[in-house]
């Protein structure tokens, strides 16, 4: 068992040990014996004692080896679980800080997780298939010309900031099926054009856009068209105009084979302004 005798008191639970009156100098004549320390790397928090060549004055040993000056015993383990300290009749310093928390064994390595499903064959006339939020945004937000995304059925894309496009382009996001679902969750708008950017959405579910002014699904500032086709869009809202979509000067707006539910605008245009 972990025990001490003279003036060098156990710390932090007996996780360690410091020198007599730390962090302030310790006296003279101070000698003690710490056993049963744990035989692990020792972790040397301060260390502060008198310096000489042989270290023939005041010292720390571990193992038989001596430690003074500013060089203590760091990662050294005690093999027979004893430190020593010793000190003189003249000269002090600042003292030590020594520690040999015990660490539990690291846990077995983690089984590497499993390749991702491929993604389902492009219905024709699509460019790209996107399987996350990320890839969805970077596929818009870098596009450089027309482009067609298809979005996996059953695939839930979760939104913590709108996806922006802003350049002379046009963009159809649609899936097939069930369809795909894009999600504000009730913190942003899913969508925000401009530039002549146009946007095509079809066979998606759009709920939980929420916008604090303008455009709870899709704001279209100088946009081109936006279009939700054969879509669900539910539970949208804007602080002031277009629960669903606000656009101006911007193109045409269309809702075609589309149902909208519990979707509200705080001023006007609780579906379209």
């Amino acid at each position: 068992p972990l025990s001490g005798t003279g003036p060098c008191p156990l710390t932090d639970g007996g996780a360690c040990a410091t020198s007599p009156n730390y962090p302030g100098d310790y006296g003279l004549g101070q000698d003690c014996t710490i056993n049963g320390v744990p035989m692990v790397g020792l972790e040397v928090v301060a260390f502060d004692v008198e310096p000489d060549s042989l270290c023939d004055y005041d010292y720390l040993t571990v193992n038989g080896v001596k430690y003074c000056g500013t060089s203590g015993p760091q990662g050294v383990v005690p093999e027979d679980g004893v430190i020593e300290r010793k000190s003189d009749e003249s000269d002090v310093g600042s003292g030590w800080k020594i520690c040999w928390a015990i660490r539990p064994p690291s846990p077995p390595p983690t089984p590497r997780s499993p390749p991702p499903p491929p993604l389902p064959p492009l219905s024709p006339g699509f460019d790209v298939a996107a399987a996350s939020e990320d890839k969805l945004r970077s596929l818009i937000t870098e596009a450089a010309a027309n482009i067609s995304i298809y979005l996996p059925p059953g695939a839930h894309f979760k939104l913590f900031s709108q996806i922006s496009c802003t350049s002379t382009i046009k963009v159809t996001v649609a899936s097939s099926g069930e369809g795909s679902t894009l999600d504000g969750q009730g913190e942003t708008r899913l969508f925000y054009l401009s530039g002549g950017c146009s946007l095509t959405l079809r066979g998606l579910i759009l709920v939980n856009g929420k916008a604090l002014s303008l455009g709870g699904g899709v704001v279209s500032a100088t946009g081109g068209d936006v279009e939700i086709i054969d879509s669900t869009v539910k539970d949208c809202s804007a602080g002031q105009n277009g629960g669903v979509i606000s656009a101006f000067r911007s193109g045409a707006v269309s809702l075609i084979g589309s149902t909208v539910t519990d979707c509200s605008a705080g001023i006007r245009g609780g579906v379209v302004y």
